[in-house]
């Protein structure tokens, strides 16, 4: 389901309901963003704007609705209790189809997590409740209407139309007896050739669409809108709707599908768009399903020309996505089982594919025709899933001349007689209950199989039923080929196609082609669909073809929004009021953790504590975000009426920081959410401070920087010395190999932090309880020169350490002094380690990782590795 839009007066609300996510059923939780309006543009940095936050839907964020007392023409909206604006009272239609999808994505989380329910009323959140309340009482607001659709096909032949549109959309039927047009009508206009073709054309020009829209919008009036477009190549499809029906035009879909040169180009084909009238699922009433198709088919009179048109029109009916209704675009012929390629390329189809006005050549120049035939014609299509390669060398168009010509026609009583002003195809079968219409309209381009001097009497005489006796198309129906259970109203103008540009003239070119009736309009028969008029208009003459235009009214049940708005309040004012009995009420005592006096590498632990003092058992869970300092023990559980539930958090104060500020969340599952903070400040300390600060705080990192002093200073930090010093005179075979204690580390920062001397009685006193003392002092040596800020040895002087043992007489050099005494006193007392341990290797391996600096460039590989051991070896001896 896409997303759902709220605009109120102060806030947007997007609202993303719940999809089901996979085959299993697994249901995403539904979203919901709110954006105060006047900070939508607010910006963080340069480039860098506000990003709105997602938050989960829980049955906690209600919606209420109260008259706003400020204005009585408005309702005043509140989430959470909290006001996010008003809206004006005439908008209560979307906000009722709003709030009830909020109100069933509430009572799908109701049914995710068991609860014990307490009270004995129907539950007010099910989704069960709204729509069998809402169809109880769909008769006071759905009611019967008559919906006008007015539909016009035109071939513009690529050019720009300039004449009075109003005759044409308007016509004879569309205005009401006051002069106006009717309150609830949707004009659909099609064209075709809307640009001029070239070889590169690829898509309909953009401008071409603004521009008719422009001048539709501008005779039908503000109350009109365009509700959707659809286009392919030269093919344009456009929806205008009144604004009252705006709300009742539901899953609208658009698709199209080309049929031209090599089956796919898309100078012939077909664009289709396809929705629901009156549809409201929440009330029952399935609405009607219409889908509007303009076509711009093959061209030509000949059979292989006919056939071509049967081709074309299964593949739309295949390619298009229409609504089940009662026929069929094309019946499957039994006509020897003519391949897809045959059809393509049989008696010069493809010639009469590649249209004069794309190729832009005259149909005499055979080697240009024949060169481009042979360019599209290898072209690759996809046929069922399967890339074919067509070869070129199609046969030659066989010209048409007169002894092409149709018999000659009769105008007797039978033959005008089984011209029908309605054509019912005998060939649906039986009728199912489909809820459905389909209209076509467009340029079909089928002909008239008759002499040219004839159509011209008939014309005269105006017998338009001996001309259609003739219509390939009707015939073509009839044998139940095409359009199978679709009917045409009555003609009575004359053919459409084809005229001199500027007359009304049939074309007296050096081609003089057979005028036809090529521009239609036809539709699938509904129960309570009429066809007001059928029309074509003989004063446009800016194309060579004449436009064409049908009124329908439609009789079908539609909302009233304003009684449904009204009945929507009532029962969104009584679901507020049921939700409030039954929500649980959970109270936390502390929402702000405090922790003063932090110190780096401890570990913190606090409480959160909180009550259910409702009648239900909830269940609760602790997120906590990526990269938070945060773990918790138990992080998720149920709570019964009446309990205490205790949550334990823990985090590592993490060195170089003076503040800590965390948040992580107590989810109330499907209610609520509790924000929990847990801030502090951070004691200075030594570890994460560089040699030269260290050096700076000789009475330790908590007693600050002292004034520089006159005389010698010192020469290490003395946090270093302290514990080289204590460890000294304590190696043992497993220095530097075993894990410290805990509490022991701790006392042993605390007193580097304080400036303190170790108290070596304490640390000795372990020496039984696995000589804890010693190692942990070892332990947090490490650490301290692990987390030295630039380090012991930083990475300026990489490149000149990895030089090995030859790097040795050049690092005095390339480090500061205090650097360079700090890596001598260590060396001096590795060396006296050395003498100990048996595997001095893997001591050096552990200090390798602690002194050095490797530059972020990556230069961390094995041969430097095995280059810093050799420098390391060398300086220690």
């Amino acid at each position: 389901m896409t997303s759902l839009v709220l605009s109120t007066s102060t806030h947007k609300l997007t609202f993303h309901p719940a999809v089901c996510a996979d085959s299993g059923g697994t249901i995403d939780t539904p979203f919901y963003i709110l954006e105060a309006k006047a900070t939508q543009t607010q910006v963080v940095g340069p480039g860098s704007p506000v990003q709105p936050v997602a938050t989960d839907l829980t049955v906690h964020d209600s919606i209420s609705i109260d008259d706003d007392v400020a204005d009585s023409d408005r309702l005043l909206l509140k989430l959470q209790d909290r006001d996010i604006g008003t809206i004006p009272k005439s908008e209560a239609t979307s906000l009722a189809e709003f709030v009830l999808s909020w109100r069933s994505a509430l009572a799908a989380l109701e049914e995710q997590v068991p609860v014990t329910k307490v009270s004995s009323f129907e539950d007010p959140l099910s989704s069960d409740y709204v729509t069998t309340r809402l169809v109880q009482e769909r008769d006071s607001f759905f009611e019967e209407k008559t919906v006008q659709f007015r539909l016009i096909t035109w071939n513009l032949h690529g050019e720009v139309i300039g004449e009075d549109l109003r005759p044409l959309l308007f016509g004879s039927s569309v205005i009401s007896d006051l002069g106006e047009l009717q309150d609830l009508g949707i004009f659909f206009v099609g064209l075709q050739e809307a640009d001029p073709l070239t070889p590169t054309t690829l898509s309909t020009n953009q401008a071409t669409i603004t521009r008719w829209a422009s001048q539709v919008l501008e005779c039908l009036g503000e109350s009109y809108v365009l509700s959707a477009s659809s286009e392919l190549l030269g093919m344009v499809l456009l929806m205008f709707s009144h604004k009252k029906l705006a709300s009742q035009i539901t899953q609208l879909e658009i698709s199209s599908a080309g049929t031209g040169v090599l089956g796919y180009w898309g100078n012939k084909g077909a664009v289709c768009l396809r929705f629901v009238l009156g549809d409201s699922e929440l009330a029952g009433v399935p609405g009607v399903e219409i889908a509007v198709m303009n076509m711009h088919l093959s061209s030509g009179i000949a059979p292989q020309a006919v056939e071509r048109r049967r081709w074309e029109m299964s593949e739309l009916s295949k390619r298009l996505k229409l609504p089940m209704f009662n026929g069929k675009l094309y019946r499957k012929q039994r006509n020897g089982g003519k391949n897809r390629k045959e059809l393509l390329y049989q008696n010069g189809d493809l010639l009469d594919e590649l249209d004069e006005r794309v190729l832009d050549v005259s149909p005499d120049d055979e080697d240009t025709i024949a060169a481009a035939a042979d360019a599209v014609a290898a072209m690759k299509i996809k046929e069922n899933g399967t890339t074919k390669e067509y070869e070129a060398g199609a046969p030659d168009t066989p010209s048409t001349d007169d002894s092409d010509k149709a018999a000659t026609i009769s105008t007797t009583a039978s033959t005008t007689a089984t011209t029908a002003a309605t054509i019912n195809s005998d060939h649906v079968g039986p009728e199912r209950e489909i809820n459905s219409i389909v209209f076509v309209l467009g340029d079909l381009n089928y002909r008239l199989a008759m002499d040219r001097s004839d159509i011209a009497q008939l014309v005269t005489k105006n017998d338009y039923n001996a001309l259609l006796f003739w219509d390939q198309l009707r015939n073509e129906i009839k044998e139940g080929s095409i359009l199978v259970g679709f009917q045409e109203g009555p003609i009575a103008f004359q053919p459409t196609y084809k005229y001199d540009i500027g007359t009304n003239v049939f074309d007296t070119s050096e081609k003089a082609r057979i005028p036809a009736y090529t521009d239609r309009i036809l539709y699938t028969p509904y129960p309570s669909l009429a066809q007001l008029d059928y029309e074509s208009f003989m004063h446009y003459i800016s194309s060579d073809h004449k436009p064409v235009a049908a009124t329908f009214e439609l009789r079908t049940m539609l909302m009233d929004a304003d009684k449904r708005a009204q009945i929507v309040k009532r029962l969104l004012h009584d679901l507020d009021a049921r939700e409030n009995e039954s929500r649980p009420k959970v109270e936390v005592e502390e929402t702000d953790l405090v922790c003063p006096n932090l110190k780096v590498l401890s570990t913190v632990n606090q409480k959160v504590k909180f009550k259910n003092y409702g009648n239900t058992q909830v269940a609760w869970e602790i997120e906590i975000v990526d990269g938070s300092l945060l773990e918790v023990a138990t992080p998720q559980g149920v709570l019964p009426p009446g309990g205490i539930q205790t949550v334990r958090v823990s985090f590592r104060v993490p060195p170089k920081i003076t503040q800590i500020s965390e948040i992580f969340i107590l989810r109330i599952i499907n209610r609520q959410d509790y924000f929990i903070s847990i801030s502090g400040n951070v004691l200075p300390s030594c570890f994460g401070a560089s040699l030269e600060d260290m050096i700076q705080k000789p009475s330790g990192a908590r007693n600050g920087f002292l004034a520089p002093q006159a005389g010698p200073q010192l020469n290490i930090p003395r946090e270093i010395w302290k514990c080289v010093d204590f460890l000294s005179s304590r190696i043992t075979r497993d220095i530097f190999r075993r894990s410290g204690d805990e509490t022991v580390g701790q006392l042993v920062r605390d007193w580097l932090d304080n400036g303190d001397d170790f108290d070596a009685t304490v640390l000795d006193s372990l020496a039984k309880d696995g000589n804890k003392g010693m190692h942990s002092v070892a332990e947090q040596f490490v650490q301290l020169l692990a987390l030295a800020r630039g380090g012991v040895i930083p990475e300026e002087a990489y490149d000149t350490i990895i030089q090995g043992s030859d790097g040795v007489p050049l690092v005095f050099e390339a480090m500061p002094r205090v650097n360079v005494n700090t890596l001598i006193y260590i060396a001096s007392f590795l060396r006296e380690v050395k003498r100990v341990v048996i595997d001095f290797d893997l001591i050096l391996d552990v200090f390798d990782k602690v002194l050095v600096r490797i530059p972020k460039n990556g230069k961390n590989k094995s041969r430097h590795k095995k280059k810093r051991m050799e420098f390391l070896k060398g300086f220690i001896g």
